[in-house]
């Protein structure tokens, strides 16, 4: 294929081996960092005295000499513009150095021109795109350093080469001589600098890195300089080429844009040309079949008939041949080695003794490695090259995802096509998924705002089509489109809302304020208010959806009146609000406990409130879960809700103190549940945990009376409180009878399971010694009740009484000791009861603990005397 600048290239190649123009493909638009050189004939009409056409052949022969020049740096002649010539360098591909190599072709086109000439270089972003005859295909850069060039070029003196400071700041090794400021038309005051001396040389920081390069190259063989996109690699090594490789006692091959697209043939041509002259010198002394391979490989013969892995082999054996029998040795210079030819790479595993190879690529392809970090030049400047070596596709996906960021892998195939996102990762252009930020930097700049636009409003249509509402409203606004955006943030705050998550929702309200017209703003506050309220963290706003929700009013009227069934059926319509919920299930849990249902009452307490609430709901909620939990014997599972820190909630910390005390005295520590509860009760003084405390201290064999007083001012601490009065009167022997039947007239009133059941336990066991009769009938009623409902530790105590009853009138009891007990206390009187040591001492039980040994010992003598079968 032909490229526009003239060059015959290969079928396969995608991009122009002479000036780099991408082939056949729609000319894009998009913002480039170019240098742009303007060069200009001087006196030029001085050439017409001698005739029109010896000064037409004269000029078009040093026009075409200067456009030769800038073409061997690398620049895009865009076009002759009368007696001068147009360049540009980064557009319509980058190379790298484009400041540098624009002032090196300026520099040789004015100094070897025939005619007096001069040239103006300017640096900076500009459009590059179709513009009037540029539709018809004809590329077109328009911005500040096209007419500045222009503009120097003017100013210029024959012989000079003038720029300005962004091009000399860019161009390590060039020096310009400060002319002062000049009155650029369209720009204002420009300072304006004449080039004295033009090398390549890095910068002060990088120069070390020149003499390490070399040491290590010569001992180690193969090296590779390796780092990010932009971090200065090819400039390392234009500059070792340039200045160090001239002084290696051997030659030096360069291979250069080793992409998959550059047809390898080519680019081994132009090396082996320009090293050995003639390539055919290489074909010399090979056989037969190797000579055909690497004519082969080297473009100048057919491919031959063989299977391709056969022709790869014979291609390999041959090029290690050739290269063996050189007498010097060699240095394989190879640049954009980022995707490597497989072939090439199967060379590079083995390679003939006389060979050397410095590399760069973006992976440390070799154990012998130099790192480079950072950008040395502005983002586009820096990384158009990586952009511009890549395919059309992967380029383009490549931009999108720059412009658009993280998008689901359908919106960047409809913005660039089918591509391989897998060529990407290998040349380390997408790290973890994501294009790095100076990439995405480069991307924004480089894609017009334009096409940013419509990428955006393609990537919106596609997410909202999938339902992912708040990440296509981020896309509308960044295409400008901000009531559209506020909309989106709008229904998908509400729908979050309503699924449960107000505090999701709050964010996108905030976004939708900031971008909603201000007729909307008013709602939108009045919503964002009443998700607040939903978490328990503002008041209700006065016009907000909170007040027009019939799920609401009917919950404010269960509260008064509570009823579970009613209670059961609203908790779905009340999901939108967690703090109502969380109440809800607390107060249902709660009636389904005073019912004797406690396995229901746990069920409803199965989702954890929402984490978003204050502390006292999520702190009422471990303490009733953990309740239950006791009561269904699963205190391994209560124990890790009842710890951590308390918040400053007076109900919460008394209900949790509660229930962590009823937990030690359960599991028989007494004597922590004792240190514990003071303390709380210190930072909590409230009736409940009054009552909690009385009962550890009765079973301590102590009655404080102050906490007795304040527990009697709570509703369920008033039959707790008596219930201790009770085993007072017991421990002092008196009839303890009539407060135990007070105890139990108040557990009904209630109801108040746990204290009915603690009642009826301590009556049979006060009346055991004294009427075994009544003591049968309660513990029958018991052990009725507590499997009917569930309550296993009362349910286990009722199994061990009934049992023991039974064991005194020489009945077996098999039936009745077939379960596993769940705490240290039945445990042991289970141990007892089959004749065994228990290996509990009971003494965290305190008097609870005694009066059982005590009542043992009755039937546990006959018991161990009775074969136990």
């Amino acid at each position: 294929m032909r490229c526009a600048c003239g060059q015959k290239n290969p079928p396969e190649a995608r991009y122009c081996l002479a000036c780099g123009q991408l082939l056949g493909a729609k000319l894009p638009r998009e913002t480039r960092f170019v240098s742009v050189v303007f060069f200009d004939l001087a006196n030029s009409t001085e050439a017409f005295r001698q005739g029109l056409s010896p000064a037409y052949r004269r000029l078009r022969e040093a026009l075409e000499e200067a456009a030769g020049r800038a073409r061997a740096r690398g620049g895009f002649v865009h076009r002759f513009l009368g007696d001068g010539v147009l360049v540009f360098f980064g557009a319509p591909r980058s190379q790298g150095l484009e400041p540098w190599r624009a002032l090196a072709a300026a520099w040789d086109m004015v100094r070897h021109s025939p005619f007096p000439a001069r040239a103006g270089v300017a640096s900076g972003e500009a459009l590059w795109g179709p513009l009037g005859s540029g539709y018809a295909g004809e590329p077109t850069l328009l911005g500040p350093p096209v007419n500045l060039a222009e503009r120097l070029s003017k100013l210029a003196a024959p012989g000079e080469v003038l720029t300005e400071a962004t091009t000399l700041r860019l161009a390590p090794g060039a020096e310009g001589a400060l002319l002062g400021s000049r009155e650029v038309k369209g720009m204002g005051q420009v300072p304006v600098y004449r080039l004295v001396r033009l090398a390549l040389d890095l910068p002060p920081h990088r120069r070390p890195l020149l003499q390490t390069l070399e040491a290590r190259l010569l001992t180690e063989r193969r090296l590779v300089v390796h780092g990010p996109a932009g971090s200065g690699k090819s400039f390392l090594l234009e500059v070792f080429r340039e200045r160090r490789a001239r002084g290696l006692p051997f030659p030096t091959v360069r291979l250069q844009r080793m992409g998959p697209e550059m047809p390898l043939r080519a680019t081994l041509y132009r090396a082996v040309t320009e090293a050995f002259g003639a390539p055919e010198a290489l074909l010399r002394n090979l056989p037969g079949d190797l000579a055909e391979a690497l004519a082969y490989s080297l473009g100048l013969a057919p491919r031959p008939p063989w299977e391709k892995r056969a022709l790869d082999e014979a291609i390999l054996a041959a090029w290690r041949e050739a290269l063996m029998g050189l007498k010097t040795p060699l240095l394989l210079l190879l640049q954009d080695l980022h995707y490597p030819d497989r072939t090439l790479e199967r060379f590079l595993e083995r390679m003939p003794e006389n060979l050397l190879v410095l590399a760069e690529s973006r992976r440390p392809l070799f154990p012998a490695r130099l790192g480079l970090e950072g950008l040395e030049a502005p983002p586009l400047l820096a990384l158009q090259p990586a952009l511009d070596a890549l395919p059309v596709p992967e380029r383009t996906a490549l931009l999108a995802m720059g412009v658009l960021g993280e998008v689901p892998p359908e919106v960047v195939e409809a913005i660039a096509g089918p591509f391989s996102r897998e060529r990407l990762v290998a040349e380390e252009l997408l790290v973890h998924g994501r294009v790095p930020p100076p990439l995405a930097e480069a991307a924004r700049r480089l894609v017009p705002e334009e096409e940013r636009t419509q990428w955006h409003r393609l990537a919106a249509r596609l997410l909202a089509a999938q339902g992912r509402l708040e990440e296509a409203a981020h896309h509308l606004a960044e295409a400008g489109e901000a009531r559209e955006a506020a909309h989106l943030l709008r229904v998908q705050a509400q729908a979050l809302w309503r699924e449960g998550h107000p505090d999701r929702a709050l964010p996108l309200y905030q976004k939708a304020e900031g971008l909603a017209p201000p007729g909307w703003r008013a709602s939108l506050a009045a919503e964002a208010q009443d998700a607040l309220a939903s978490l328990g963290r503002a008041e209700e706003a006065a016009s907000g959806p909170r007040r027009e929700d019939a799920a609401l009013a009917r919950y404010r009227e269960l509260r008064a009146r509570p009823e579970a069934g009613a209670l059961l059926a609203l908790l779905p319509a009340l999901k939108p609000y967690p703090l109502e919920q969380a109440e809800a299930r607390l107060l249902l849990a709660g009636l389904l406990w005073r019912a004797f249902r406690p396995q229901e009452a746990l069920a409803v307490l199965a989702e954890p409130p929402h984490p978003g609430l204050p502390p006292d709901p999520v702190l009422e909620h471990r303490s009733l879960k953990a309740g239950l939990l006791m009561d269904l014997g699963r205190h391994a599972e209560a124990e890790p809700l009842l710890e951590g820190p308390l918040p400053e909630g007076l109900e919460a910390r008394a209900r949790f103190g509660a229930a962590r005390l009823r937990l030690l005295l359960e599991t028989g520590r007494l004597a922590q549940a004792l240190e514990e509860g003071e303390g709380l009760y210190a930072k909590t003084p409230h009736p409940w945990m009054a009552a909690a405390l009385l009962g550890a201290w009765t079973l301590k064999d102590r009655f404080p009376e102050a906490l007795f007083r304040e527990a009697l001012a709570h509703p369920d601490g008033r039959g707790l409180a008596l219930l201790a009065l009770a085993h007072r009167r017991w421990r002092r022997g008196e009839d303890p009878v009539p407060l135990f039947k007070e105890v139990l007239k108040e557990a009904r009133r209630l109801p108040n399971p746990y204290l009915h059941h603690l009642a009826l336990s301590s009556l049979a066991l006060y009346l055991w010694p004294k009427a075994p009769r009544k003591v049968q009938a309660l513990s029958q009623h018991l052990l009725y009740h507590t499997h009917k409902t569930g309550f296993l530790v009362h349910l286990e105590v009722a199994r061990l009484l009934r049992a023991q009853l039974l064991l005194e009138t020489g009945e077996r009891v098999d039936h009745l000791l077939g379960f596993a007990p769940s705490l240290p206390l039945t445990r042991a009187w289970k141990a007892a009861l089959q004749g065994q040591e228990a290996a509990e001492d009971l003494e965290g039980y305190g008097i609870l603990g005694r009066w059982v040994r005590r009542l043992w010992r009755r039937g546990a003598a006959w018991t161990r005397a009775r074969r136990w079968s």
